[in-house]
């Protein structure tokens, strides 16, 4: 009699326990999405705005277009790097420094894989003359082998690279990059409303053009933050996300430094990584906390700079 007692004082103390650890989650969670709230509508240009902690969702905006598909514009060359890591790991890429030319034979023989993934081709172009020397064109991928070469291995910031690299998945898989993607990563997130952009030729568009829901977009913001797993099931290897967040390349930008096709910044003395876009378009990823931040805004009226204060000030609320 005197066991069961204590057992049943156990368990109730243990089920009290629980509950004042519930309620005291459930009031920081409060405070946290109120304070977020307010920064939310501060800025009519932000359209979508996701926090979570831990895989529990502190702030989801939905309000504003759940499921628009949303131009993500650069934030596709990070969704480039993810399906180059499929490709390595199931082997229709042996290794990153294999030379583009064997892939494409009409490329520089001394331009590797890795030297695409951090933009420092060579190529002599940037994305203020891009038009006139590519975009303008019947054939990009030839347009941009056509380039002269700078001498420069140093980080230039170009789309051209991330198009070679769309360009390298469909030769080796043999599958145009949007098809590959379907197969092997969006569908497996359940992701199945994606509208991809193609060059005159017919390859996908691998620095740009990447249209998706925001929903689509949380669903692989925690897949990074559970290290490439969907629930039981490995979309991306871990080792694969590990190396592209990375720091491969000084920049001199503002951005920060790179990875494969991340940026990569430092707070409060840990690394956080990003997939950015023009207008303020955001997926942030700070690891040591298992934070994840997503941002989509009126493209026109918004501004990264206006993006990375807003997503630092929701770290600070978080972490303070």
């Amino acid at each position: 009699m005197v066991i069961k007692n204590k057992q049943k004082i156990v368990n109730n103390s243990w089920m009290e326990l629980r509950f004042h650890l519930r309620v005291i989650y459930f009031r920081w969670k409060s405070r946290m999405s109120e304070a977020i709230l307010r920064l939310y509508e501060q800025n009519d240009s932000i359209q979508n705005l996701y926090v979570s902690v831990s895989n529990k969702e502190i702030f989801n905006s939905q309000q504003k277009s759940v499921s628009k598909l949303i131009n993500i514009r650069s934030m596709t060359k990070s969704i480039v790097s993810l399906l180059i890591g499929i490709a390595f790991k199931e082997e229709y890429i042996k290794s990153l420094e294999t030379p583009i030319n064997y892939y494409l034979p009409d490329a520089p023989g001394h331009i590797g894989i890795r030297d695409l993934l951090t933009m420092s081709s060579g190529f002599d172009i940037d994305d203020k003359n891009l038009y006139g020397l590519v975009l303008n064109s019947k054939d990009w991928v030839k347009s941009i082998l056509d380039l002269p070469l700078s001498g420069e291995r140093d980080f230039r910031y170009k789309g051209v690279d991330y198009h070679l690299l769309s360009a390298i998945i469909s030769k080796s898989t043999g599958l145009k990059m949007s098809s590959f993607a379907h197969i092997k990563f969006f569908s497996k997130l359940g992701i199945n409303d994606v509208e991809w952009e193609n060059d005159p030729q017919g390859v996908t568009v691998g620095s740009t053009g990447l249209k998706i829901s925001f929903e689509s977009l949380i669903k692989i913001s925690k897949l990074l933050i559970n290290n490439g797993f969907d629930y039981n099931n490995e979309i991306i290897s871990n080792d694969w996300i590990k190396t592209s967040v990375e720091n491969r390349i000084s920049t001199n930008l503002s951005y920060g430094d790179y990875g494969y096709g991340w940026w990569l910044k430092s707070y409060r003395g840990n690394e956080i990584y990003r997939a950015l876009g023009s207008g303020g378009q955001q997926i942030l990823i700070y690891p040591m906390e298992k934070i994840s931040v997503i941002i989509t805004a009126d493209t026109k009226t918004f501004t990264h700079l206006e993006s990375e204060d807003l997503s630092n000030k929701i770290l600070d609320i978080i972490t303070s």
